[in-house]
This record gives structure tokens, C-alpha cells and sequence, in this order.
């Protein structure tokens, strides 16, 4: 049994969820088990992206499913599915393994890029290489990356297309560079990086990706190989000689095989995965636990996101190396599942309330790039970048785009608060009802909005403004102070950088 505390039962939810419900802490402490949360976790699956984004179409009486139905069915399941941690790392995982709707040729096919989002839930928990094959042969990958009837010089007289032969390796598995098990960098003796591939291992990887092509027409089966088209010569790549006769699938196998076992593949994705989790700068110690879990289990993401949030760090207070600002739309699904807010007017699916193109500098599976919404490695600059601490999401965030993202969340705990769920289906209603019943009663109304919104304590800086909101309305007019009381929690830094 765990013993948590309130504010470390807090900690870890907020790590593990896309944003903490009324009572979730409450019950989760009843269990006090975080071992045996995790593994319940890890064995549900979430509703399928794909039957969610045909119901937001139905729902909505439309002839045809858009992008933002596809985002907005991505809410529906991010604010009211059961398997918040497959959620998490679903989305974590987009920002790793990424394709964007932005893309010319993927923006006619939103269901088609449900059905790759579905990809990354469905195997979240599996090993890393089982993730990557299905990736690889999702033909929404194949067009964005180029790969998709990718052919060898022997059909066309110049090399294949490098495009995910490249990125598989930079960005999914070994990256650039030659890293510890720690996730430190390695240097030559002068000092200097140590590159994990050149040219000729990105000329022979683009050979393995030739003889790919899509089944059928289809961009959501899985693409097919034709070993015809297939580059079947031998092949040097990072060291390893693949004998010549071997199919496009064999190949595949044997190439995944190698990448995943690399010994740098193991720091990299869990540096990764920690960023998204946890903190922005994992100490190496981390790190290092995390990526030996990979190692030793095959690359197990489940057993390697327990190793994350079992970890000591995610209980740890007042740490740089626990500090992780709110990614904006993850700070949005906290509010929203925090206040429960559900649509009006009877309806049961996430509107277009939220102006997610404006106002989050992201959304899913909407990144610019194959380098995601911001790097990994961004460093700001200001006091953090003089300190040489990272923040990837302060890439995205901007005076403008905070002050958008605060406007909705204005409109929604002024507008929105006081009114009932029964007005427009094109709104989403929270329900503020258990704070308006303790109006009166400034003890426990402070209580409450400390433990839904700061791990069970007020910041000392901000007690006073709250005090400040609340003596200002009279006896009767006390509900009125609970809009400004929320909007402050969700636009103090408080909230919005978790340590």
C-alpha cells in the first residue's frame, strides 16, 4: 500500500490523466494503490477514435465527417472515457510518431487519421517495435513521410525516397546523435557529438522502405508488400549486413529489430515519454531507470510508463527537475473535466467550443511538422535559458495565445457557469453546483478549489486575492465570486506549471 498523501495522490493523477474529476482523488486514496491503478489502467481500452468521430457526424446531421469533428471526438474521449491513461499516452505518443492534418494530402481524410490515432491507443501498452510496425505500414504514415510506393533504383534509375528512412531513425528510435543510457550526450574524445548514422545508412534504410504500396486504395488497411518493387540486394546499415533475397516484410522486421534494440533508442524514448509525463528536465538518474526498464522488457511501453510514474520524482516538490509547464490543451481538458463540463441542450458530444485552431497552438494530430508542435529540447530564453533548462511547451505559448485561451476559459466559468445545461448544444456547461453550495462558508469553499485545482493547498501568494474576491461580494452575492475564484486558479502559474 502507497500511504499517498492528498497532495501526492493529487501529483500522480494529474501526471496519469487527462485532467483530475470531482472525486477522483478521493477514491483513488481509498485504493491507495498506484501499482495496481496503473495495471487496471493499462488493460482498458478506450472507445475507438474512428466510432467517435462517425458519431460526432450523426450527432451532428451532417453528409460528411470534417477535421473538427475528428478533434472534437478526440475531446469527447479525452474528457469522458474511462481509459485516461491510454488517452495520455495516446496523445504522447502523436507527439513522438507524428503525422498532421495540415499535411495537403492527409487533410481530405480525417477518419482515415482516426483510424492512426486508434493505431496509437490500440497498441500504447504493447512493445515499441509492434507499435512501429503498424505505423510503418499505415498508409496515412506512407503519405506523409513519402514512403508509400516508394521504389528502387532499379525501376526508376535514382535512389528511393529518404523521407522515412530518415525521420524513423532521427526523430522514433536512435536520434541523431549518440546518447548514454542516461540520455546524456556522448562525445569523441575531441570532445565533439558522435553521429549514430551517415549518409550510406540513410541511402540502404531508404532500400528496405521500397515495395510498400496501399492495399486496395485504402488509406486506413494496412499497406501490402510487393516484393516485385522491392530493393531485394544486400544492404549495410549501422553495422549490420542485411543479406541480399529477403522480402520487403522479412526486412521490415529485421530493421525494426535492429533500431529498437539499439542501445539508443531506449534513453531516447523514455527521455521523451518523461517530458510528456512528467518534468521537462529529468535528471539522468531518470532517465537511466527508465530506459533499462525498456531495455530489459523488449521495449514494453506499459512496463516503461510504470517505471515513469512509479518513479519518486512525480511525488517530488519544488524541484526544477520535477517542473513541467501545462502543454495548452492538456491545461484545457484539466478545466473541463475539473468543472465536469458537459454540452447543453441535451446533446452528448464536444462542440466547437473550445476554438481549438485559434487558441492552443495545437491540437491533435495537427502538428506543422514531423518535428511536432514545439522541441523537445526548446529552451526559452530569459532566467531558464540562462540556467539551461529546458521548456518545450513555452515554444507555442505567447502573450497572444494565452490571452485567447483565457477568454475561453472566462466565457466558461462566467457565461457558461451560471447557466443550465438545457441551453445550446454548441456550448459546453460546467457544473459548478458543489461551489456555489458552500458559497457562504469561505473555509470550505477555498478547501475545494485547493484541492481541485492545486493538490489540496493555495499557494500563500495567491490566498489573499482569492479572500480579496470573495469579501467583495455581499452575503447574498457570494456564487458571484466563484467565476473570478476558478479563472484565477486556471491562469495562476500555479496551475499552469506543475512541480
Amino acid at each position: 500500500m502507497d500511504g499517498l498523501s492528498y497532495k501526492q495522490a493529487s501529483k500522480f493523477l494529474d501526471a496519469s490523466t487527462m485532467g483530475i474529476k470531482k472525486g477522483d482523488i478521493e477514491e483513488f486514496i481509498s485504493t491507495n494503490d498506484r501499482n495496481a491503478w496503473l495495471d487496471e489502467q493499462i488493460g482498458t481500452q478506450c472507445a475507438p477514435h474512428v466510432e467517435q468521430t462517425l458519431y460526432q457526424q450523426q450527432q451532428r446531421g451532417e453528409s460528411s465527417v470534417t477535421q473538427e469533428m475528428r478533434v472534437c471526438a478526440w475531446f469527447d474521449l479525452a474528457l469522458w472515457d474511462d481509459a485516461q491513461l491510454r488517452q495520455r499516452m495516446a496523445f504522447a505518443l502523436s507527439q513522438i510518431l507524428v503525422v498532421g492534418d495540415r499535411d495537403a494530402q492527409l487533410a481530405p481524410y480525417p477518419l482515415e487519421l482516426a483510424h492512426y490515432y486508434d493505431l496509437l491507443s490500440q497498441y500504447a501498452f504493447e512493445d515499441y517495435k509492434t507499435l512501429l510496425y503498424h505505423i510503418t505500414r499505415s498508409p496515412i504514415m506512407g503519405h506523409f513521410l513519402t514512403m508509400v510506393g516508394n521504389l528502387p533504383t532499379s525501376e526508376t534509375g535514382v535512389n528511393p525516397d529518404q523521407n522515412y528512412a530518415r525521420e524513423l531513425m532521427q526523430l522514433f528510435t536512435i536520434g541523431l546523435n549518440k546518447v548514454n543510457e542516461d540520455g546524456t550526450l556522448a562525445v569523441a574524445p575531441d570532445g565533439n557529438p558522435i553521429a549514430n548514422y551517415d549518409d550510406a545508412d540513410v541511402e540502404n534504410m531508404a532500400r528496405v522502405f521500397t515495395g510498400w504500396f496501399m492495399s486496395n486504395g485504402s488509406m486506413s488497411e494496412p499497406m501490402v508488400a510487393n516484393d516485385v518493387y522491392h530493393d531485394s540486394d544486400a544492404k549495410s546499415i549501422l553495422g549490420q549486413e542485411f543479406p541480399a533475397g529477403v522480402s520487403a516484410e522479412q526486412e521490415l522486421d529485421s530493421v525494426l529489430n535492429l533500431l529498437v534494440n539499439h542501445p539508443c533508442t531506449a534513453p531516447n524514448i523514455s527521455t521523451l515519454l518523461i517530458k510528456r509525463f512528467v518534468t521537462s528536465n529529468p535528471e539522468p538518474a531518470y532517465v537511466q531507470r527508465v530506459a533499462r526498464v525498456f531495455k530489459q522488457t523488449g521495449g514494453n511501453l506499459g512496463q516503461v510508463i510504470k517505471a515513469i510514474l512509479l518513479d519518486d520524482v512525480v511525488l517530488n516538490e519544488s524541484s526544477l527537475y520535477r517542473a513541467k509547464l501545462r502543454e495548452p490543451i492538456l491545461a484545457m481538458t484539466y478545466l473541463y473535466r475539473a468543472l465536469d463540463c458537459r454540452p447543453g441542450g441535451g446533446a452528448d458530444v464536444t462542440p466547437n467550443a473550445m476554438l481549438y485552431q485559434e487558441s492552443f497552438g495545437q491540437y491533435p494530430l495537427g502538428s506543422p511538422s514531423v518535428f511536432n508542435f514545439y522541441s523537445p529540447d526548446f529552451i526559452p530564453s530569459g532566467e531558464l535559458g540562462e540556467l539551461g533548462l529546458f521548456a518545450p511547451e513555452l515554444e507555442i505559448i505567447d502573450w497572444n495565445q494565452t490571452v485567447k485561451m483565457s477568454n475561453i476559459a472566462w466565457k466558461l466559468v462566467t457565461e457558461n457557469g451560471y447557466k443550465t445545461s438545457s441551453n445550446s448544444s454548441a456550448e459546453l456547461y460546467p457544473d459548478v453546483s458543489d461551489f456555489v453550495s458552500v458559497a457562504s462558508d469561505y473555509p470550505q469553499l477555498i478547501s475545494l478549489i485547493a484541492n481541485r485545482f492545486f493538490d489540496g493547498d493555495i499557494p500563500p501568494d495567491i490566498a489573499p486575492r482569492f479572500e480579496g474576491l470573495w469579501n467583495a461580494k455581499s452575503n447574498n452575492n457570494k456564487p458571484y465570486a466563484i467565476s473570478a475564484m476558478l479563472y484565477f486558479s486556471f491562469v495562476s502559474h500555479h496551475f499552469m506549471v506543475e512541480e
